[in-house]
């Protein structure tokens, strides 16, 4: 009778201890606490833990027990809890004092062991299984009970060592994955400086181009370094955009690897599997890619896939390759490169008439009202498949007229680019065969149309002042000719040509 009550007395003793060791212990690193602080929710941790909580932590920091927002500023030194802490501490350690003392015999390193093994508060019986089934430690008499009927168990260190390997398993790949994340950073902030360098290269190189124009052109390379900036800060923004998603990816990663490396520090088992029931299975299971996946098929979701690191993509289009002649055409004398000429082909058309050297195309006269919708055009004899170019076309007071880029020799809509004005619907641009109408109150004399090969794209402008009508990319790598229709005849009231523009200038002057 007397050793039975012996042992539920040691029992009841036992489980005070760890009761008491636990309200001295860090949630956070799971020890005693060292230098403890109190946030303004009233929970309590290390100073150190609660710290580098707070800078592994993006965007608001949340207390890691009841998620409550905190900033550096309510981290309150606990004196109280310091003290306690160290008298708890002293506290056990004369008990274990007392314990081996000879007249304690057994009972006193019985006492001792129970100390170390956690305690089942239901049944106040040693946690000796882990149920697998549920992820959570258990006693002899839990293991029996209804809530864990067909569930496997396993003894406590074997189910330790299998979550310790799955946890190795885990902090491997997010090594990798950060690794990776690391890299990416890195491309990224070298791209970044790629663009601020072209960025002061270009800057440089505009300055020299309006020192050469002087006074005349002082407010033009203002207004041409306002867009630098702007599409510089635009640029530069998307590319930080884009590393800060890498970024905060990289320190949720670098988060995670630290508690689970600390998790693998942990050497008492049943300490281990508390926090692999409380915190290390819910974070490993958000891992995987499938909640069903067995041990030995362990897929863990990627959080590099979707990420990429974007290329520097800073560019002015033709105000970087035809700057000085967008900014002021009276200025030839000093400009290059300068609109190029073209040669249009014959097309052997009676209905078309092509001027000698081919820099001209119009409607033939017509005696009949035959035929009044048919609209033939022609392109260029030069195809273009690299560099950027730029030509001007007369259009004047043309009523009907199309402009535009064809790839390749085909004749399907899909290898167009073009710009229409059309006598009764207005400007439209057309695309894969897709029309779109332009919305624009100017009625430009000339359009520019800007080439650039390496882009892949097409921009047309109002010759008349340089503002862009309109750009588009193509993916075609055929090479490209214009293409040039003269408008439906009209009756004779769009009987004028289309001119491609030349410019001639001394070079003497330059």
């Amino acid at each position: 009778m007397k050793q039975g009550v012996g042992r539920a007395q040691l029992r009841k003793e036992a489980k005070m201890h760890s009761a008491l060791a636990l309200q001295i212990k860090c949630s956070v690193c799971l020890s005693d606490f060292t230098d403890p602080v109190t946030l303004s929710c009233e929970h309590s941790f290390c100073r150190k833990c609660i710290t580098g909580h707070m800078q592994a932590s993006l965007g608001p920091k949340a207390c890691p027990e009841c998620q409550s927002p905190y900033d550096e500023e309510d981290l309150k030194s606990s004196r109280i809890l310091r003290n306690m802490t160290f008298t708890v501490r002293e506290h056990l350690v004369e008990l274990k004092m007392d314990e081996s003392t000879p007249k304690e015999g057994k009972g006193s390193s019985k006492l001792s062991e129970m100390e170390g093994m956690l305690m089942c508060s239901e049944h106040d019986e040693k946690l000796k299984l882990f149920c697998e089934t549920d992820q959570k430690l258990v006693c002899v008499i839990c293991r029996d009970g209804d809530k864990h009927k067909g569930h496997v168990f396993k003894p406590v260190k074997e189910a330790a060592q299998i979550n310790k390997g799955e946890l190795k398993t885990a902090l491997g790949f997010l090594a990798k994955e950060n690794g990776q994340l690391d890299h990416m950073i890195q491309q990224q902030t070298t791209e970044i400086t790629k663009t601020e360098d072209k960025s002061k290269t270009l800057s440089a190189r505009i300055s020299a181009q309006f020192e050469e124009m002087h006074q005349f052109l002082r407010q033009k390379e203002d207004e041409a370094k306002k867009q630098l900036e702007k599409e510089e800060k635009k640029v530069i923004e998307f590319m930080q955009n884009n590393q800060s998603v890498i970024n905060r990816r990289f320190m949720e990663n670098k988060e995670k690897e630290i508690i689970l490396q600390s998790a693998l520090e942990i050497e008492q088992p049943d300490h281990f599997l508390q926090w692999w029931n409380e915190k290390g299975y819910p974070m490993t299971k958000n891992m995987k890619q499938k909640a069903d996946m067995t041990p030995s098929n362990i897929k863990y979701t990627s959080r590099v896939k979707d990420l990429t690191v974007l290329p520097d993509s800073l560019f002015l289009g033709p105000h970087e390759t035809h700057l000085k002649f967008f900014m002021w055409k009276e200025m030839l004398g000093s400009i290059k490169p300068v609109p190029e000429s073209l040669t249009l082909k014959n097309p052997g058309q009676s209905y078309l008439k092509v001027s000698p050297g081919g820099a001209r195309i119009r409607q033939a006269d017509r005696v009949t009202a035959l035929y009044k919708d048919f609209n033939p055009g022609t392109v260029s004899e030069e195809n273009f498949q690299t560099g950027q170019h730029y030509w001007e076309i007369e259009v004047g007071e043309k009523p009907d007229w199309t402009v535009g880029v064809k790839m390749g020799a085909a004749k399907s809509a899909e290898s167009e680019i073009l710009l229409h004005l059309k006598h009764s619907k207005g400007y439209v641009l057309t695309c894969d065969g897709k029309d779109t109408a332009l919305n624009t109150r100017d009625k430009p004399q000339k359009i520019g149309l800007y080439l650039n090969c390496e882009r892949k794209q097409v921009s047309f402008y109002n010759a008349d002042n340089m503002s862009r009508l309109a750009q588009i990319n193509y993916s075609s790598k055929k090479p490209c000719c214009l293409t040039l229709v003269p408008g439906l005849y009209l009756d004779g009231m769009n009987s004028d040509p289309l001119t491609v523009c030349s410019y001639e200038f001394n070079t003497d002057k330059r």
